[in-house]
Order: structure tokens, then sequence, then C-alpha cells
């Protein structure tokens, strides 16, 4: 049960971190409704892009973001999880609120957490819905927490355009244990007369999207990728999956007499960044990929990407720190080649893989594993071979790992 908050909580948001938010996960529609009812449903006539999928929600969010700000739209964004800054999460013209703000408006709903007992997401939601109602945006663009027919998001009922990324299997303690449960769960978010732009799916899923559509009665478009007349600010090939989505929204937003101007995609697509997705990080003048990846499905399009990096098949040296509620035995599987080594770290402060796990797979007791309780050390093991690898070693896991990661480098650049 969620206590009401006092003030010394606000001040270091540790009531909204990563292992609380997870600890305290609480899918459902009536809490979060009822207290944005109280709050005067602010927003309620602001129409909203949603963007749900299991792979793709920040990328796809982030190109859109980009090209309204590109065409001078008035925006307000919400997105999750937070990379280094839990501001990050709640923006306006791709401005982040600042923690005196966000702590005015927490206080401000402080009364709805005690009656209706809001997990941290839902308090997130309404803190951003109140923003933007104040900051008197145009357009919402809101990426989905978890699922999708009982987010927090979902709770807006304005919400003429819905973006799905690529549907996979994650979160299935919540969501359910098979593809076609989970993708049931996203798509929910459908309703009467929306227009719906997907990637292409399994055919299982593509199925599924079709018959809700069809339910309801709205408009599919499906998306393959982009064309090389655009150039793409963020690395990887699947990136023109997500891009392509983005064009689809903004096309349905100049339906709905929104006129997003050509030059504006262009822009919006070129000068998009999304920290933590293939980037690069100079430690020591070492360079370290990092990426995000976290579930099979990105896990399988990071190995994708490997193919064209210089020197792969001598061998990648992957520091990696899963969930340990993640499915490590498919991530694994699609990312270790031969020559592979694998520097196994736990994840901060969440329940992670250790290597007495992996001992007891069979399948995983051919690799070359070696544990570390920390990314520092797992660095410094790095630093300590004889040269530094041709190929560059390759962080993965968990965006939490990312972050973590970032603020060592960062720390050493101090």
């Amino acid at each position: 049960m969620l206590k009401v908050l006092k003030k010394e909580n606000f001040k270091n948001f540790d009531f909204l971190s990563p292992r609380f938010e997870r600890e305290n996960i609480q899918l459902g529609l009536s809490r979060v409704k009822k207290a944005l009812e109280e709050l005067k449903n602010p927003c309620k006539n602001i129409p909203a892009i949603q963007i749900v999928g299991t792979n793709g929600k920040g990328s796809i969010t982030s190109f859109i973001e980009n090209i309204l700000f590109a065409d001078k739209k008035n925006i307000g964004v919400t997105t999750s999880p937070h990379l280094l800054d839990i501001c990050e999460r709640i923006r306006v013209n791709k401005e982040n609120i600042n923690k005196e703000e966000f702590e005015r408006l927490l206080k401000k709903i402080e009364n709805n957490l005690s009656i209706y007992k809001l997990s941290p997401f839902e308090q997130i939601i309404c803190c951003a819905m109140v923003f933007f109602d104040y900051k008197k945006v145009d357009l919402l663009i809101l990426e989905a927490g978890l699922g999708g027919r009982l987010d927090a998001t979902t709770a807006h009922n304005l919400r003429p355009i819905i973006a799905i990324g690529n549907i996979g299997l994650d979160h299935k303690e919540y969501l359910g244990d098979s593809i076609e449960k989970i993708a049931k769960e996203k798509v929910a978010v459908i309703e009467k007369n929306a227009f719906v732009i997907s990637s292409r799916q399994k055919a299982e899923v593509e199925e599924i999207i079709k018959a809700r559509a069809e339910e309801v009665g709205a408009n599919i478009i499906w998306k393959e990728s982009i064309s090389n007349d655009y150039i793409l600010g963020l690395k990887g090939n699947f990136q023109k999956r997500n891009a392509a989505v983005a064009i689809g929204v903004i096309k349905a937003l100049n339906n709905l007499g929104f006129s997003i101007k050509k030059s504006s995609i262009k822009e919006g697509l070129k000068n998009t960044k999304w920290n933590g997705r293939l980037e690069t990080i100079n430690c020591l003048n070492k360079k370290i990929l990092v990426d995000s990846a976290h579930n099979y499905s990105a896990a399988k399009a990071l190995s994708e990407e490997r193919k064209s990096w210089n020197n792969h098949e001598e061998g990648i040296y992957w520091i990696l720190g899963v969930q340990r509620r993640k499915d490590i035995t498919s991530m694994i599987k699609v990312l270790i080649k031969k020559n592979d080594h694998i520097l196994l770290v736990p994840i901060p402060n969440q329940t992670s893989w250790r290597l007495k796990d992996l001992s007891k797979i069979p399948e995983l007791d051919h690799l070359n594993i070696i544990e570390f309780e920390k990314i520092d050390l797992a660095f410094n093991y790095l630093l300590e071979l004889r040269k530094w690898p041709n190929c560059h070693p390759v962080l993965t896991g968990s965006i939490f790992l990312v972050a973590e990661f970032i603020k060592f480098a960062n720390n050493l650049r101090t």
C-alpha cells in the first residue's frame, strides 16, 4: 500500500526510483481515471498519439517528437523508463520538466495519492497531464509504460492515432505467457475511427491487430521501412522500421488537419537522438558500444547490427547484465557467437542473473563467462587485456545497466 508522501520524499524522488516503480506495478485504469477526474480532467480536449509495442516505442516517440518540434508544433511528451533523470519522462517542446516544477505537481496531487493509492507510473502520468494542460500544448505523445489495455496512458480518452512498434515476448508475468495474449493486451487500446499505424508483425500478431481494428471500426496502415531519401539520427537498420511508423503517424496527423511539412519530416528524422540506443561511449579513450536491448527481439536486432561491425568475427566482449525475470537464454543464444566472451555483471538495485544461475542451464555451459560484481571491475578487466579488442566491446541487457555505465563514464571525465 502506498502511503501519503512526506516532503523529504519529493526532494530525492526515491519513491519514483526504477526499483520502487517495478515493485509497485498496479495495472488498471480505475484509480488513475478517478484521480484525473478530481484534477478536472487536464488535457481532456487535447488529441494524443499513443505508442504501444514491445520494442521501438521510445525510438518511434523520439522520431515523432523531433519531427513535430521541427515543424514548431506545441507538444507534450511522456516516456518511460528514464535513462539518467526522472525529469526526462515529462517534456514540452523537447525541454524536460524541472525538478522544482515536478515537486510542485506531486504536492498538488498528494491528496489523490492517499485516496486512490496510485502506482508510481500513474503518479507520473497525472503530473504529466497537469503540466501539459498548464503549458497549453496542442498535441500529446503518450508512450505506454506496460501493455496497453490497462496502462495509465489509456486513461486519456482522446487518442485518435495509435502507433504500434514491434510486439514480442516480454513482461509475461503481467501481460500473458504467449505472444497472442500479449498482443491482445496491447492492441486493446485501438478504438473507433482511430488511425492505427503499425510496423509489420509476425503473422499471428497482424491477425490480432486486424481483428481488433475491424471490431471497433479503426483504420490500419502497415509500414515496412523507409526509403534512402531520409537520413536518420538514430543508428541501426531496424530504426528504418521505427521511422516508417513515425512518418505514418505524421501523415495521419495531416489527415486530421495538422499540416506538417515534408521538410520538417526530413529535418526531424535527421536530428533525432535517443541516448542508450546503439550509442558509442568514449571511456578513457576506449570505445564501448551501449544498447538497451533487454529481451529476445531487441537482442536479435542487435545481433543483426553486428554484421556491420569491423572485426566482429574475431570475437566480441559483451558486458551483460539482465534482470532475473528476463529470458536470458534466448538473448544469449542470439547474441553470442564463436570467439565471444561474456563479462556478466549485476544490474544495480535489481535482481539479476548471476553465474551460479547460468551454470544450471546446460545449453550455456560451453560459453566463456566471467562474473564481476560491478561494471567498473568489468571495464578494468578489459583495460588489462594485452590490447583493446579490435571490435569494440558491447554493454547491453538493460536500460538500467546502460544508465549505470554512462554515469560511470561521466564520473571518469570529471
